[in-house]
């Protein structure tokens, strides 16, 4: 985390957190031809991230780690000040692709870059969460302060606390008509992922060859991602900071059915229809 006095930022950059470094998004320097993925945590981050180094490469199975082809934009890095950080980012060549977690108000450049979104449904997330951190290593949990998670309930009660899925689609909707934003659903990209590539290509006036969409197809595959969970694996300072084949799980949609109760499911659906507008809930899928 870096040392510099966050009281100098506009609070629009948010606090520091052990994933939030303020400063990067403060003097992050925008390209044009920068793509951000945003997302709420557990919404198809890493798919997207995948889903775009292969795109982008034509098919490419030779990378050791998609955060250093797909960096987490606001994420601190151990040892290095946000200088160091953005001059690494400055680095890289352009089409650059950075994942980010942050709300519309957070996220630098959202008048210059290209913007995909991917969104799922929030008991899903939640579901997914809780796998997350119950496969998360020891000192990972510890650093994460997620240490005093112990249960099912534990980790709903935080998720709902901390309300990320909410203030993530909550200031990114009023967005879903701008140019430069392309919005898609997890679940539409599940059931069939080919007309999204197409979306996808589309939006950013991109072409690939049929042989590259062959490999491209190979390498977004599930089967492909959980046989090479390794590349997908978030570390710290070299060490995973999840447990063997514990980060690529299952992506299944309606895998909530299975864990939430009845007043856990109503408590998300109650607060999801509280905050975002009627037609947002309509094509999320929420709508009662």
């Amino acid at each position: 985390m870096t040392t510099d006095d966050t009281t100098l930022l506009d609070p629009r950059w948010g606090k520091p957190d052990p994933t939030h470094d303020p400063w990067l998004l403060a003097h992050f320097r925008p390209r044009a031809t920068d793509i951000l993925i945003t997302t709420a945590p557990k919404a198809g981050t890493t798919w997207m991230q995948n889903i775009l180094h292969q795109l982008r490469t034509g098919g490419d199975p030779s990378f050791d780690s998609i955060d250093r082809v797909v960096p987490w934009l606001e994420l601190p890095r151990a040892g290095l000040d946000h200088r160091a950080v953005l001059d690494g980012y400055e680095a890289i060549e352009s089409p650059r692709i950075f994942k980010t977690h942050c709300t519309y108000e957070q996220t630098p450049g959202t008048d210059t870059v290209r913007l995909i979104l991917s969104s799922r449904d929030p008991r899903d997330c939640m579901v997914s969460f809780y796998h997350h951190v119950m496969d998360m290593t020891d000192a990972a949990r510890a650093q994460g302060q997620f240490a005093d998670l112990k249960s099912f309930d534990d980790v709903f009660e935080r998720w709902m606390s901390f309300g990320a899925w909410f203030r993530n689609i909550h200031s990114w909707w009023p967005h879903y008509h701008d140019d430069n934003v392309l919005w898609l659903r997890y679940e539409d990209m599940k059931q069939d992922i080919d007309p999204c590539v197409d979306r996808i290509l589309q939006f950013l006036g991109w072409q690939i060859t049929a042989t590259q969409r062959d490999a491209v197809n190979k390498y977004i595959s599930f089967e492909w991602m959980k046989a090479h969970t390794d590349k997908f694996t978030v570390s710290h300072r070299g060490e995973p900071l999840f447990k063997p084949g514990g980060f690529i799980r299952k992506g299944q949609v309606g895998d909530h059915k299975q864990q939430l109760s009845k007043t856990q499911e109503q408590q998300i659906l109650d607060r999801a229809n509280e905050l975002l507008a009627d037609d947002c809930l309509d094509f999320l899928g929420l709508a009662s």
